[in-house]
C-alpha cells in the first residue's frame, strides 16, 4: 500500500552549503491582514542537524613549537572522534524523528495560533506561502569539555501566493548555549552538553533531543514572525482608515 503524500511541501537538502540569496531583511507586512486568510508552509530543511568540532587548522603542525602541536592533534583527533560518535547516534536517531517536516509543522501550527490565519496542507490552495529555507542547523562543540552550541542559519518568507509578490524576508542566524535540558538529560549531568557527553549519548536520548531541537528550530522562526508581525498591526490600521 502507498503512503499518501505529507500535506507540507518538503525538500530535504543533504547538503549544507548556502543556499539562500543576500543578507538583508525587508518587511511589508504592513500592507497586510493575515487573519482568516489561508497560509501553506513551503520547506527546504536539511533532513538533520550535523555535528562540527573545531577548526582543521587544530591540526596543524607547527615545527617550531612540536610539543604544542603534539597536544593540539591530539586533543583535534580526540574531539573529530566524538563528534563522528555523536553524528553516527544523530544519524540513527533521524529514522525515528523526522525533524524537517516536524519543525514545518510546528511553524504552521505556532504561527497560526498566535497570528489567527488558518492554516492549510496544500499549497495550491492557501493564499499566502511561508517559504522557509534552512539552510544549515548545526550542534557545534568549540572543545571536548566545552559548552557545546546550536547553531541555525537560514532564510524565511512569506510571499502572497497569486503575484509571488515576497512580504516579508528575514534572515535567521542564531548561535546559543546547548542546555541539556534539550536532550532530557538528568540534572547530573550539568547546565550544558560538552562534545564528550555528546558522544556518549544513546540513540534514544539523541531522538529526544532531536524533537526538542526541530521544535527549539520551530520557536526562533515564530517568534521572528510573530515579532515583525505584531510591530506593523498600527501602520495596518493607519493605511485602512
Amino acid at each position: 500500500m502507498r503512503r499518501p503524500p505529507s500535506p507540507l511541501v518538503l525538500v530535504l537538502l543533504a547538503c549544507t552549503t548556502a543556499g539562500a540569496t543576500g543578507c538583508s531583511s525587508s518587511n511589508r507586512l504592513r500592507e497586510v491582514d493575515l487573519t482568516r486568510r489561508s497560509v501553506a508552509v513551503l520547506a527546504a530543511i536539511p533532513a538533520m542537524p550535523r555535528v562540527q568540532s573545531g577548526d582543521a587548522g587544530e591540526a596543524a603542525i607547527n615545527p617550531y613549537d612540536p610539543i604544542g602541536t603534539a597536544a593540539r592533534v591530539a586533543s583535534a583527533a580526540a574531539k573529530y572522534r566524538e563528534a563522528r560518535e555523536a553524528q553516527a547516534r544523530l544519524d540513527s536517531a533521524a529514522a525515528h524523528v523526522d525533524v524537517a517536516d516536524r519543525i514545518a509543522r510546528q511553524v504552521l501550527a505556532r504561527s497560526a495560533d498566535m497570528m489567527q490565519f488558518r492554516p492549510v496542507a496544500r499549497p495550491a490552495e492557501a493564499e499566502f506561502h511561508l517559504d522557509l529555507q534552512i539552510v544549515d542547523y548545526a550542534l557545534v562543540a568549540d572543545s571536548r569539555e566545552g559548552a557545546t552550541y546550536f547553531a541555525i542559519d537560514g532564510r524565511v518568507r512569506l510571499v502572497d501566493a497569486q503575484s509571488g509578490r515576497v512580504l516579508w524576508n528575514t534572515r535567521l542566524r542564531e548561535r546559543e548555549v546547548l542546555d541539556a535540558s534539550i536532550f532530557g538529560l538528568p540534572a547530573a549531568v550539568g547546565n550544558v552538553v560538552t562534545a564528550r557527553a555528546l558522544s556518549r549519548l544513546s540513540e534514544q536520548e539523541m531522538a529526544a533531543g532531536l524533537a526538542r531541537l526541530a521544535d527549539l528550530t520551530a520557536d526562533r522562526i515564530v517568534r521572528r514572525l510573530r515579532e515583525d508581525y505584531l510591530a506593523t498591526r498600527d501602520d495596518y490600521r493607519r493605511r485602512m482608515r
